[in-house]
């Protein structure tokens, strides 16, 4: 097979790729290097910690309101216009950098770019739901766009923190276009169907929620989220340790690709191990990673080489979390709810949990406090504790499943 028949019959999964490459190369010049451009602006922790929870307080109002317009009107347009919209914030940084207007502009990106991945993610899967491909070789282009970039740039980053945002404007706009090309989806077949079937009334998700693993998917994300969002200030607690910004963009790209053998096998592994199941150990291995990074403080001139382990566990934390959700939500919920409940999980995992997050960890992580290293220990203890709780929620979630399996 020559290369020209290669990419006619294989176009749309390489197309809806990049698109995912592109949108998290745009994330691995910003998520990484944030933190840092805020502290080289003279804000403190506590700030920091602020700013970080504010933008996805402010966006819990419209989280679900793309998604429900997504789902009514065109999937493929309101991912183009958040894409679009979180570039334009991104310009916005560069007009100043007191504590107030970066606040304000945080929340005016986060308003826009909350919703940019559940709406990909709800695109993507119905994609391969309907082509019969797997999700992960799409997700894993994500992975190896986010790690380049610091490997690639981290060293031209390290010199002028503001090109982080001249990177992420030049990456999500190559996003938006490559999002015009993106496969036709069967949305309007469906909403056609439903006109002609006389509904009116768009579909409710509240008997959705009562469903045990759903909310045992909210629970988790929620616990193992706040865990991730404690890797927030992992920058400033390398820098803390002696690092420089090209170390703390390393350490992000040796989390993202501890992700590419996860995603590799990930498939395999959900054929004899249910998904929820693989979430409950996320909760466990999370806890775990979060202590490691504690426990690196003390190794001195080693401490680089115990936060790289620690970063090494996003695989088994992070990635078999979002990968496991992202299926179990997309079965659950009906077509017309697709990017409506990706929403739904993204307000559980980038908006309550960073919230909670973001305002603990920046105020125990001020030095009069706790200190950033003993503000991972108390997040290692709370996700411990955490991890529980989704356990007993996993329980109560498989117990309808073992009783109707029981009655066959």
């Amino acid at each position: 097979m020559n290369a020209r028949i290669f990419l006619h019959r294989h176009r749309g999964i390489l197309l809806v790729g990049l698109v995912f490459a592109l949108i998290y190369m745009g994330n691995g010049s910003y998520s990484p290097y944030i933190q840092l451009y805020y502290k080289e602006a003279g804000l403190s922790t506590s700030q920091i910690g602020l700013i970080t929870a504010i933008g996805p307080f402010a966006s819990l109002v419209f989280q679900t309101a793309w998604g429900r317009l997504a789902d009514r009107t065109n999937r493929k347009f309101v991912l183009l216009l958040t894409l679009v919209l979180s570039a334009a914030c991104a310009l916005l940084y560069l007009l100043g950098a007191s504590f107030g207007y970066i606040l304000f502009v945080s929340v005016l990106y986060v308003l826009f770019n909350m919703s940019v991945l559940p709406m990909a993610d709800a695109m993507a899967l119905e994609f391969c739901t309907k082509n019969r491909y797997r999700f992960s070789p799409i997700r894993l282009c994500g992975t190896v766009g986010y790690a380049l970039i610091p490997i690639l740039l981290g060293t031209l980053f390290s010199l002028d923190l503001r090109r982080i945002f001249y990177a992420y404007v030049i990456f999500t706009c190559a996003a938006a276009a490559a999002t015009l090309f993106f496969p036709r989806s069967d949305e309007q077949r469906m909403r056609a169907a439903q006109k002609n079937a006389g509904e009116k009334k768009p579909l409710s998700l509240r008997p959705l929620l009562r469903d045990p693993m759903v909310l045992f998917l909210l629970i988790a994300n929620f616990v193992i989220s706040v865990g991730i969002c404690a890797y927030t200030y992992l920058p400033l607690y390398a820098s803390e340790l002696g690092y420089d910004n090209n170390a703390c963009g390393l350490l992000n790209a040796f989390s993202a690709l501890s992700e590419i053998p996860t995603l590799l096998l990930i498939d395999r592994v959900m054929k004899k191990i249910r998904g929820s199941t693989i979430i409950v150990a996320s909760a466990f291995f999370c806890a775990l990673r979060l202590f490691l990074t504690y426990v690196s403080g003390f190794f001195g001139a080693g401490a680089f080489a115990m936060l790289t382990f620690a970063q090494l566990l996003q695989s088994v934390s992070y990635m078999t979390n979002y990968y496991c959700s992202a299926n179990l939500i997309h079965e659950r919920f009906p077509p017309e709810l697709k990017s409506t409940a990706q929403t739904l999980l993204a307000m559980i995992t980038a908006g309550f949990s960073r919230i909670f997050g973001s305002l603990v960890g920046g105020y125990l992580s001020e030095s009069s406090v706790l200190g950033l290293q003993n503000t991972f220990l108390f997040f290692a203890l709370f996700l411990l504790a955490g991890s529980f709780v989704v356990l007993l929620a996993y329980r109560r979630a498989e117990r309808p499943a073992a009783n109707n399996r029981a009655g066959m």
